[in-house]
């Protein structure tokens, strides 16, 4: 199995970034996050990336169907302090694109996440429109140089 690029998605300039508030009930009985909660964690800022930046009005009936998802965890993380997320995408596909995620907490990397979403049509994979290709492309990640 391939390990994810750490070095990338730590250098990456992010176009979003939101705080995730933790749940005393996200806690396992060594104290910290569990791997359930930072999973939802990851989910939460990926669903206000979508709204946020407009890509639920630009899908034409099409769904979003998750193909894989890859989480690789770097450090603890604790209740009570929120997480802070940076979502954006790696790649653009056909049909799917891939997105990159960085779950920090008090300014250290808990953990990384990638995400594969197919746009979906009557349960086939589904070619994504001009719209949709367009907001995608301005919601790449960055790498200074």
């Amino acid at each position: 199995m391939a390990r994810l690029d750490r070095v990338r998605l730590t250098n990456g300039v992010f176009p979003y970034v939101c705080e995730v508030p933790t749940r005393f009930t996200d806690v396992d009985v060594l104290g910290h996050i569990n791997n359930v909660a930072t999973t939802a964690i990851f989910q939460e800022a990926r669903a206000r990336f979508s709204h946020a930046c407009g890509l639920i009005g630009v899908m034409n009936g099409l769904a979003l169907v998750v193909a894989s998802l890859t989480i690789e965890f770097a450090e603890e993380m604790r209740h009570p302090d929120p997480v802070e997320v940076s979502v954006g995408l790696i790649e653009l596909g056909r049909t799917s694109y891939r997105l990159g995620q960085v779950a920090r907490q008090n300014g250290r990397i808990g953990a990384y996440a990638e995400i594969v979403q197919v746009a979906s049509s009557n349960g086939a994979a589904a070619p994504f429109g001009e719209a949709w290709r367009a907001r995608l492309e301005s919601l790449k990640i960055t790498y200074p140089e």
